[in-house]
């Protein structure tokens, strides 16, 4: 349980302890700081599904430092049934249980008493954990041990694996398909320990899934995008290959250099197409001259701007010309920006006109900026 300590000054005091309550009927005083205590990876197997009715015949617990992923204590126990003939016969058939294996089992109470300091003060974890934690509920309940104080939080590595099933990864967030996917071996499915285990890999494997995740979403928009095409290609490259295996004999520092050259003939050659492609065309020169302030006499302007324009050879790229008759400026001005700025980016440069730059043309210019088009100030071509 929990109680605030002694408050002499009247200050707000954020910190509690414990009056712990041992199996032996003492007390005991602990510091309590709730999620720093260690994390125990509990599975039991049962008799049946209602902790009511049915009972704990095995327990495995790992006991692991956060922190560091250090395994503290692996404990394992078969518990002797006492209620066997309300066994559901399925749920014996997924767990093996036999006679012959639980013959050196303990009392439900001895094995309570065991694991009771292992889950004191402990993050309770595990694959759908709050069926675990009924039963050991049930089981402290029904033997008199005190339950253990654990912290409020628990776990679930069947949430944690959520995504991957949103996502069409697996079929379901059974342990069993869980595992399947991130490749961890389960020698012993159904056995107490061996879950436990499997758990805590899966728990690893996710939040270490969850961090890179993470930090590919704090990148900057560029450099976010520079690393997803590269995932994008990895994953390209495994379907047709196969997965990266860099113990697989292959020289790669030579095929790395072979890769390089080669890539720079690519980038040559792509260089060389671009230049024959736009000396082929026109050079296309953006408009950008001010609308919203009289757009009748604006319109007539900017025709007048083209004409000079293509009378001096290059192509003229201007919004104004045929955008108001598509769409209403004034209701569906960031639309209308929009599309303007995606007629911008396809042009070799960028004529301003109009003698005063205007808010629309403040945003179009510094996307040209952004994307290294030269911007030129010109005189107006009057009528």
């Amino acid at each position: 349980m929990l109680l605030p300590p002694p408050n002499t000054d009247g200050s707000a005091e954020k910190e509690f302890f414990r009056l712990s309550l041992l199996p032996d009927g003492t007390t005991k005083k602990v510091e309590f700081d709730e999620g720093k205590g260690p994390t125990a990876f509990v599975d039991v197997e049962t008799t049946g599904l209602d902790p009511a009715r049915h009972e704990i015949i095995e327990i495995g617990i790992v006991l692991v430092d956060g922190p560091s992923r250090t395994v503290l204590v692996e404990h394992h126990q078969r518990v002797r049934p006492q209620r066997i003939g309300r066994a559901d016969p399925e749920a014996l058939a997924i767990n093996g249980y036999n006679e012959a294996d639980w013959r050196t089992a303990v009392p439900l109470r001895e094995a309570m008493g065991a694991i009771f300091p292992l889950l004191e003060g402990s993050i309770l974890a595990g694959h759908h954990v709050s069926f675990d934690e009924g039963f050991l509920r049930a089981g402290f309940s029904r033997t008199g041990v005190p339950l253990p104080d654990i912290a409020r939080h628990r776990l679930d590595t069947s949430s944690l694996a959520w995504p991957l099933l949103q996502s069409g990864a697996i079929k379901s967030v059974s342990l069993s398909d869980v595992c399947a996917h991130l490749g961890i071996a389960r020698p012993h499915p159904h056995r107490a320990l061996d879950d436990a285990r499997a758990a805590k890999e899966v728990a690893f494997r996710l939040t270490d899934r969850l961090q890179l995740g993470g930090r590919i979403e704090a990148l900057p928009n560029d450099e976010r995008a520079i690393t997803t095409t590269l995932l994008d290609r990895l994953g390209t490259g495994r379907k047709q290959y196969g997965e990266w295996n860099v113990h697989d004999g292959r020289d790669y520092e030579q095929e790395a250099l072979e890769e390089v050259l080669d890539g720079l003939h690519y980038v040559a050659a792509t260089l060389v197409k671009r230049r024959q492609d736009r000396a082929a065309r026109r050079r296309r020169v953006y408009v950008c001259h001010p609308f919203a302030s009289d757009p009748k006499a604006n319109i007539e302007r900017v025709r007048h701007i083209s004409e000079a324009l293509l009378a001096e050879g290059v192509l003229p790229i201007a919004a104004h010309l045929y955008l108001p008759q598509l769409i209403d400026e004034a209701s569906e001005r960031e639309t209308a920006l929009s599309l303007c700025i995606d007629l911008l980016i396809t042009c070799d440069e960028v004529r301003v006109y109009g003698g005063r730059i205007s808010e629309g043309m403040e945003r179009e210019l510094a996307e040209a900026a952004r994307r290294g088009i030269p911007v030129y100030f010109a005189r107006e071509v009057l009528a």
